[in-house]
């Protein structure tokens, strides 16, 4: 056996002892509840140089905050699509609507926003506490008020909003994204009825050892923590909520995840401990030689072909 073979095996049972939070299903509960009381959106059709019917949306967030993104369709307007829900990275955006032309080729419509705050188009205000550069350390002082709640809100309004819409099909909603996305994606999946989830170098797994060892988007925890230590159990209380390794077990339909064994951002031991923590049908794909490309365009292959098999296209 070969060294790179033996580092993914040596990580690959990786679990760790979870410690839910007391109220964490009545938080759920709540935060659920909240997504489901209102479902206000907009949809402008646009010209597009893309054979596609494509539409400029905004969807009625948390705290009644402007959540605007894309959704797209294939030309044919005689059918139901399956719909694939994107989520995008940390300091990223929903981008343009011919990045996702590889869904309407193979039938598959497409909903993505600019997540809040971040570098798109959506908003976010608000915030008691004060926080270093960037967004997700943001309201850690309490799990109800912090950024990442918001965002799951949001998210849940969206797959409400692919319920709703007459084009598509409700019984074949896929979320997906990577890093930030891939996260974002499972915890979706943890909380609402979808069909399929994918998710590549998912964040969100295992924070507390991401905050003391990531290179990226966590180390804003710990740069906040490095000026005030004190605050160092109420946020990790706090971030309990949103780890994907408490949602994990919620999680009821099959899941395809990718991990980059040189990934210093999404790290392969906090990947594995969440993919393991998952009971549904599942598959992971460990690239050795990768980082958080995450396998690039191997892993987007396979994550089409399962894609399409699961939705018998």
């Amino acid at each position: 056996m070969y060294l790179y073979e033996k580092l993914v095996q040596e990580v690959s049972d990786f679990t760790v002892e979870i410690e839910k939070p007391a109220n964490f299903d009545k938080f759920w509960d709540d935060t659920v509840s909240l997504a489901k009381e209102k479902l206000e959106f907009s949809l402008d059709k646009v010209n597009y140089p893309l054979k596609a019917r494509v539409f400029k949306a905004t969807i009625v967030g948390f705290g009644d905050t402007e959540i605007k993104g894309w959704y797209l369709l294939p030309e044919d307007s005689s059918k139901t699509y399956p719909v694939a829900l994107v989520f995008h990275g940390y300091r990223g955006y929903a981008s343009s609507p011919s990045v996702f032309a590889s869904y309407l080729l193979n039938g598959i419509a497409v909903l993505a926003f600019d997540l809040r705050g971040q570098v798109g188009q959506s908003g976010d205000r608000g915030y008691e506490s004060g926080h270093v550069p960037g967004w997700m350390n943001q309201g850690l002082d309490n799990p109800y008020e912090c950024y990442y709640r918001r965002v799951l809100v949001d998210c849940l309004r969206m797959v409400d909003l692919a319920k709703s819409l007459p084009d598509l099909d409700s019984s074949r909603i896929l979320v997906t994204g990577s890093s930030q996305g891939g996260g974002l994606a499972l915890a979706v999946a943890a909380l609402s009825d979808v069909a399929l989830c994918i998710a590549g170098v998912p964040n969100m797994c295992y924070i507390e050892y991401g905050v003391l060892n990531s290179s990226s988007s966590l180390r804003e925890v710990s740069e906040y923590l490095k000026l005030y230590p004190d605050k160092a159990p109420s946020y990790f209380d706090t971030l309990r909520y949103f780890d994907i390794l408490n949602l994990a077990d919620r999680i009821e339909c099959p899941v395809l995840i990718s991990v980059g064994m040189q990934d210093p951002v999404c790290l392969p031991k906090t990947v594995f401990a969440a993919y393991n923590r998952i009971n549904t049908p599942k598959k992971i794909l460990a690239y050795p030689f990768s980082g958080h490309d995450g396998g690039g365009s191997l892993f987007g292959k396979a994550a089409m072909e399962f894609t399409l098999a699961h939705f018998n296209l």
